[in-house]
């Protein structure tokens, strides 16, 4: 079995599935997949079915960046993203702060976290041939 190598390319399209389905599930613009589901009880297997494929990826996400980073690592991200949010603010000279910045900021640091999380497993795979996924019955 061949394993991708690992490069930029690679964490970008991570970065970008993961902005994807955090974005997907809630996102202030009132686009999302809660704002859908609270919008009625129209097209509810649709809104099931939807609800659960997005509920699996995110399980499997968390546990995969959990399995790989552990509670400080991710703690460690957080800090990281939460250290880069204050420069961009500080750099942009407080303009940034109206409306939902925060919000938006803390949504991509979750972003962040999986795409961390989801990297690193990749690279111990390709690295080490140790695999992240064995574990998800627990």
């Amino acid at each position: 079995m061949s394993v991708a190598r690992f490069d930029w390319r690679g964490v970008v399209s991570r970065a970008l599935f993961c902005l994807f389905i955090v974005f997907a599930i809630y996102n202030p613009s009132g686009t999302s997949f809660l704002h859908w589901v609270l919008a009625g009880f129209d097209w509810f297997w649709v809104k099931l079915a939807t609800g659960a494929a997005l509920a699996v990826i995110c399980m499997v996400m968390w546990r995969t960046t959990i399995g790989v980073l552990g509670a400080r690592g991710v703690l460690l991200v957080i800090a990281f993203c939460v250290g880069m949010g204050m420069t961009g603010l500080h750099l942009a000279g407080g303009a940034l702060l109206a409306g939902n910045t925060l919000l938006v900021g803390a949504l991509a640091s979750l972003a962040g976290v999986f795409t961390a999380g989801l990297c690193y497993s990749h690279l111990h795979h390709r690295l080490g041939g140790i695999s992240h996924t064995e574990d998800l019955n627990k």
